[in-house]
């Protein structure tokens, strides 16, 4: 049962483009722990420049007079990082305008052959790659973010499903 606090969950088919993933340039990466109200571009690098200060008890940087404290943290081996965003609607609506103009075209032949569900207008979103990491600064408001951090646990997922779904040897 839901209660009234939670938000409605749209269900999307997410589809990625995979081109966008050879042109991602590299990016310095900050995760803050804030939440910014709004989703769209905007000049971050006007706001925050971190002048990054090695101390003992790890990385230091002030935010809007605000002390954080971080680390440098590597993506694992064998992993990728990629910065996402979800193209417009718009951008969508013309692509599918395009792959129906060449379905179009099709010899009948091809037609009579089963191909990948159809795209729905509102069911389906497509997401691109704008940059790339390999490693990122994690930071959090006057302590290094604990072993408990959502982002340590997604960082070890990956290692932690392959190895229950190893194959694990008869003795």
């Amino acid at each position: 049962m839901e209660s009234g606090d939670e938000e409605a969950t749209e269900k999307h088919r997410v589809h990625l483009r995979p081109a966008t993933l050879r042109d991602a340039a590299p990016v310095a990466l900050h995760l803050l722990p804030c939440e910014v109200l709004a989703n769209r571009p905007a000049p971050v690098e006007r706001f925050f420049v971190p002048a990054i200060r090695q101390r003992p008890a790890g990385l230091e940087v002030s935010f809007r007079g605000r002390i954080l404290r971080g680390e440098e943290v590597v993506v694992p081996p064998g992993l990728a990082g990629y910065v996402m965003v979800m193209d417009e609607k718009a951008e969508v609506l013309i692509g599918l305008e395009r792959k129906q103009e060449l379905k179009g075209s099709e010899d009948d032949e091809e037609e009579q052959q089963e191909g990948p569900e159809p795209l729905e207008r509102d069911f389906d979103r497509f997401i691109r790659a704008t940059a790339s990491f390999a490693r990122f600064h994690l930071w959090g408001l006057e302590t290094i973010p604990g072993p408990d951090a959502k982002v340590r646990g997604a960082l070890t997922w990956p290692s932690l499903a392959a190895a229950i779904h190893t194959q694990v040897p008869a003795d």
